[in-house]
């Protein structure tokens, strides 16, 4: 978990550096809420390629009052992708049922555009891999106006939300785009396989090649096992 903190940290310094944002002036990542705010980066700039150069551990100790904790340093080189929004505005809003779920709650997406448009939704998981979720084998149809919930009402799908075997709270987030139902070529299917993980970077880099074209909004959580 500490390690995967790191690399979210420097993934966010790193587009901060190209976006020209400031997620955080914090030098230590000690809970969850910092993660969630790295995510939330994500939707800013992508990562699309990325090598880590070197890792390190550390001790940091805020005062001689307090004792030292593990402080994972790690430096990292990345390729940030800054999309340039080519298409009109579909009004896509998302919003989730919770902030912050116990184990075994089920989650539910509110998504609402002003136009027609085609939807996909994948998850950012805590193992730092991207899954599509929606559309999927089981719901192939994607094109919506107006008001849609995922999972649909009468769906065999379920959001049921869980931290990692041994963990007892993860970060995780939903990210969903949309692109105009017009978009010739712009077919998520054809970029991403339903329910197969993929790295992050590999993920944006297959995103960037439609970005573009494409808004999206990315809401960060937690899970807590407890």
């Amino acid at each position: 978990q500490c390690q995967l903190l790191a690399l979210q940290r420097a993934r966010a310094s790193a587009i901060e550096q190209v976006a020209g944002i400031r997620v955080s002036s914090h030098t230590v990542v000690s809970d969850m809420r910092l993660a969630v705010d790295f995510i939330r980066t994500y939707s800013t700039g992508y990562i699309i390629k990325e090598k880590v150069l070197e890792w390190k551990l550390d001790t940091y100790q805020k005062d001689s009052s307090t004792p030292p904790v593990p402080e994972y340093i790690v430096k990292l080189s990345a390729d940030v992708y800054i999309p340039e929004k080519k298409s009109t505005s579909l009004g896509l809003e998302a919003k989730l049922n919770g902030g912050v779920f116990r184990q075994g709650e089920k989650a539910a997406i509110t998504i609402r555009t002003s136009k027609k448009a085609k939807i996909a939704i994948f998850n950012i998981t805590a193992e730092d891999k991207v899954i599509m979720l929606f559309p999927s084998d089981y719901e192939r149809e994607n094109t919506i106006e107006g008001l849609f919930i995922f999972p649909p009402k009468n769906s065999i799908t379920e959001l049921e939300m869980s931290t990692l075997t041994g963990h007892k709270r993860d970060a995780e987030a939903f990210f969903i785009s949309a692109v105009d139902d017009g978009a010739s070529g712009v077919d998520f299917r054809r970029f991403f396989s339903p329910l197969q993980p993929v790295g992050l970077s590999e993920f944006f880099r297959r995103y960037s090649e439609i970005a573009d074209y494409a808004e999206d909004v990315i809401i960060s959580y937690e899970v807590i096992n407890e």
